[in-house]
């Protein structure tokens, strides 16, 4: 459960990216975008060989700062990651730990001794491609590989009369596949 939680921390641990130019979505059907203070709920599984596990998830954003809840099935185990665009904590339940540092991407090295391209989940929950590296549009179904990982639109959900979001995606790199099932988004 512990390696679940960090792995998925890793990838949904984007939202002190200070990444914040505009980018155009890869589908159509994607309307309206998110300004900088926004929040979801969902659930989130990931597979990796024959392991899988799942957890919940709560995403709140407000302009440079955030807070990522992640907890296990029956709400046993989690994690929280909060920060800005300067500093990143991330606390797992019953470790006495506390992992600090000024992005994911070294916190995530703190706890688990490598990193995945995480500030860019960030733009990749919403459907759209991170600014500033390159994409390409998946040809058969909405979706887009960038830095290696294949992102898939599975479902999008209407969030107000202008903003379409994706309500079920997966993000997908070598045998690791991550699920997320997004419950309600709040722009």
């Amino acid at each position: 459960m512990k390696r679940f939680l960090l792995l998925s921390i890793a990838l949904l641990l984007s939202a002190c990216s200070s990444l914040k130019g505009p980018t155009q979505p890869p589908e159509e059907e994607l309307r309206g975008s998110l300004d900088n203070s926004w929040q979801f709920s969902g659930r989130a599984g990931i597979r990796q060989g024959n392991s899988a596990d799942s957890a919940s998830i709560d995403w709140s954003q407000q302009d440079d700062a955030f807070e990522i809840r992640l907890s296990g099935p029956l709400g046993q185990g989690g994690a929280l990651i909060s920060g800005n665009d300067s500093r990143v904590e991330m606390r797992v339940a019953g470790e006495d730990e506390l992992y600090r540092g000024s992005s994911p991407e070294e916190v995530m090295y703190q706890a688990l001794g490598w990193y995945l391209p995480v500030s860019q989940a960030r733009y990749w929950v919403q459907g759209r491609p991170a600014p500033g590296y390159d994409y390409t549009v998946l040809p058969t179904q909405p979706g887009f590989e960038q830095l290696g990982w294949r992102v898939e639109i599975q479902r999008l959900t209407p969030v107000t009369p202008s903003l379409t979001l994706p309500g079920k995606l997966e993000f997908s790199y070598n045998d690791l596949s991550v699920k997320l099932v997004i419950r309600t988004w709040q722009p």
